[in-house]
């Protein structure tokens, strides 16, 4: 658990230095540092949601078909539940704190916020299973809710059975601040690569269809960077790469490649 948590808390350190080159185009660091943030707190969505499993597991006589975590003044929840006619009803809430201590829940939430993430995360459910049919893969889902309301629901590969992880596949789909209606759909499906995980060494991400690290690549690298002794993430204009300074901590750098 405590190694777990630093996992965490050194997510906040990262850092991004720019080594500026005379060609290429502009390295858009605002979005580079947004999409950083994002894939952290993916990561520890990820966490949470992994520890909150074997208290779900438990709920044999009412299991919850939909399973999401939130973050709320610094502490997690996840809630489960099933969909009840055509609205989704809360079988389980539980708060996770600052230790990652669990307890169940039974305090004041914002319901309306919560069923409507429910709902948004079975259709999702329900869009997503033939691409995840396809692709014979398992992935994690994330729910979250946007600046402007809207409700995003995310699934990137999860760590395989196999012993592997999975990049180049990310999707997305957007739905508006009840979950009922799909507003957009955005996914990255170019070159899903399988990379054994074992014997640390330096790995390359080949993201060279893109002309920007995109939020699965960024996730990836967080999510396993403990398993590798550098990632770089190459893509068709530069190349960022994350790796770990003499008192173990993270930084990031970016390098624009020479036209």
């Amino acid at each position: 658990m405590r190694k777990a948590l630093l996992f965490i808390l050194l997510i906040s350190t990262l850092s991004l230095t720019t080594h500026a080159q005379l060609t290429g185009p502009v390295f858009d660091t605002v979005l580079f540092n947004k999409n950083l943030e994002f894939a952290s707190w993916l990561v520890e969505y990820e966490y949470v949601a992994q520890i909150s499993a074997e208290r779900f597991k438990k709920d044999t006589e009412s299991p919850a078909t939909e399973v999401f975590s939130y973050s709320l003044n610094n502490s997690w929840y996840t809630v489960g539940g099933n969909l009840s006619g055509n609205a989704f009803k809360i079988t389980r809430h539980i708060v996770i704190d600052s230790l990652y201590n669990i307890s169940d829940y039974s305090g004041l939430f914002d319901s309306t916020s919560l069923y409507s993430s429910g709902l948004a995360l079975h259709q999702a459910g329900i869009l997503f299973q033939p691409i995840s049919d396809t692709c014979n893969l398992y992935f994690n889902s994330f729910v979250h809710r946007n600046p402007d309301m809207t409700i995003s629901v995310i699934y990137l590969p999860a760590f395989q059975p196999s012993g592997q992880a999975i990049y180049g596949i990310e999707w997305e789909y957007i739905f508006d601040k009840n979950g009922r209606k799909l507003f957009k759909q955005n996914s990255f499906t170019k070159g899903i690569t399988a990379v054994w995980v074992g014997q640390p060494r330096e790995l390359w991400l080949n993201y060279r269809n893109t002309d920007k690290p995109t939020l699965g690549s960024l996730f990836f690298a967080l999510a396993f960077r403990d398993y590798f002794t550098r990632l770089r993430i190459d893509t068709q204009f530069t190349i960022c790469t994350l790796s770990k300074n003499n008192t173990g901590e993270y930084f990031w750098t970016q390098k624009n490649k020479i036209n």
